[in-house]
């Protein structure tokens, strides 16, 4: 039986987290399982053919899949959208309501990166910045509204208030990369707003945080605050600007 590549430890947490790339566009898919119940999740079902969704499928070959987990509606983070729900019918499909544009017309923007993939299926549930996701007993995911490179855009961190040697858990999409961040040259991106996100990041997760994104490989939020331009420049900009940014998107 096939498996996702790429397994990260996270000792201590009572679940595993896997990846692997898919797609022309090289974007990962992670599955988070609890070690009790075998409950399941999938964040960014890419796989983008029936041989790559075969190995997300095996994957998860005894385990309950309740959670499918969009961090944004672009065509490379849902083209395996349509064989997930068909796979795993009865799981929920979350999606912050500003992405519900990006997704319907994922579609047509996947065709600009030669992408073709059947119509994704309507989201069931609406992400709500601060929102708590309970997968089985042992992985609570704490919902963050992080808008710029797309408008609902959401990272997922891990809230069960344990600390490791990694710190907290980040599923953070196109947020954040190893040394860059994502593009905002999109109709509906923004940079300010991209910029924003990250200063609220590092004011609300702890600065040993992993982040497991949604290209390339993890990073740390120390490793990014030392190296990563785009970082410095968030985390240097005023407070007034932050502080404006906050009331603008409704973030306590």
């Amino acid at each position: 039986m096939r498996s996702l590549t790429r397994r990260k430890a996270i000792a201590g947490r009572g679940y595993e987290v896997a990846y692997q790339a898919f797609g022309p566009l090289a974007c990962n898919a992670y599955t988070l399982i609890c070690d009790v119940t075998n409950e399941a999740a999938i964040v960014d079902p890419s796989s983008y053919d029936s041989s790559e969704f075969a190995i997300l499928k095996d994957h998860l070959e005894g385990k309950e899949v309740k959670h499918i987990l969009l961090t944004h509606g672009h065509a490379d983070h849902v083209s395996g959208m349509a064989d997930a729900a068909k796979q795993w019918p009865n799981a929920k499909i979350h999606l912050h309501p500003l992405e519900e544009e990006n997704y319907r017309m994922a579609r047509e923007h996947g065709k600009n990166f030669g992408m073709e993939f059947p119509k994704p299926p309507p989201p069931t549930d609406e992400i709500v910045d601060g929102g708590i996701l309970k997968i089985g007993e042992n992985i609570k995911l704490k919902c963050l509204h992080t808008p710029g490179h797309a408008p609902g855009h959401v990272v997922f961190a891990d809230a069960a208030g344990q600390q490791t040697d990694n710190g907290d858990i980040i599923l953070g999409g196109d947020l954040l990369f190893r040394g860059s961040v994502g593009r905002t040259d999109f109709f509906n991106s923004s940079m300010e707003d991209l910029l924003a996100s990250l200063r609220r990041l590092y004011e609300e997760l702890h600065d040993e945080s992993i982040v497991l994104s949604g290209h390339t490989t993890p990073t740390y939020l120390n490793k990014e605050r030392e190296e990563n331009p785009f970082v410095a420049h968030a985390l240097n900009s005023p407070e007034e600007w932050y502080q404006e940014a906050k009331k603008r998107h409704g973030w306590k």
